[in-house]
């Protein structure tokens, strides 16, 4: 999993250094925003492919992808890290998110589309999957998916049978997602 972050910074820094250098070479002056919406559209979807279905709690991989997004933020800006400042003044230029909430948004969409699809289809059967006969190994048992979803709707103060009712009607859906992760925002 920390081969996978480390590809997709990777990725999304070669993205991002050739668009700043393209910018440069051809001595393009672009505003903030345009600068963010090309950020958004060019690096964050290469970095965060798939992230619906990542397990991420508080990991190293999370803060390693955090950090990541930080620095392109202050490239963006043109900001040394040297210049000491804080990455919340750096969010608030950008209008970027955290990261985490963009992939709990995206987690959270998911789950909509999933409680959506009919009861023959396989992610729909996979959120009620139980293994028969299975014995854990002592100590902790390690966080799957439903346990990530289900932390994610206690933040929202929703059960899980609130969240199939909600999930029927898509605006509504994400309309709660969006008041969510907004809210966890600020």
């Amino acid at each position: 999993m920390y081969r996978l972050a480390a590809k997709r910074s990777e990725n999304a820094l070669q993205k991002l250094c050739y668009s700043v250098e393209y910018w440069k070479s051809k001595n393009i002056s672009l505003s903030l925003p345009i600068k963010v919406k090309l950020y958004e559209s060019l690096v964050i979807s290469t970095l965060l492919y798939g992230a619906e279905l990542w397990l991420l709690p508080v990991t190293q991989m999370e803060k390693k992808l955090e950090a990541a997004h930080h620095k392109f933020q202050r490239r963006l800006l043109g900001i040394a890290w040297k210049d000491k400042v804080r990455s919340e003044a750096i969010r608030r230029k950008t209008g970027l998110r955290k990261l985490e909430l963009i992939i709990k948004e995206s987690r959270l969409r998911w789950l909509g589309h999933v409680l959506r699809m009919e009861d023959s289809r396989i992610p729909r059967q996979a959120t009620q999957w139980e293994l028969r006969g299975y014995t854990r190994k002592s100590g902790r048992p390690r966080k799957n998916w439903m346990d990530i979803i289900r932390r994610d709707l206690k933040d929202m103060h929703i059960t899980w049978d609130e969240a199939e009712e909600l999930a029927t009607d898509s605006a509504e859906w994400c309309q709660r997602v969006a008041q969510c992760t907004h809210l966890d925002a600020g």
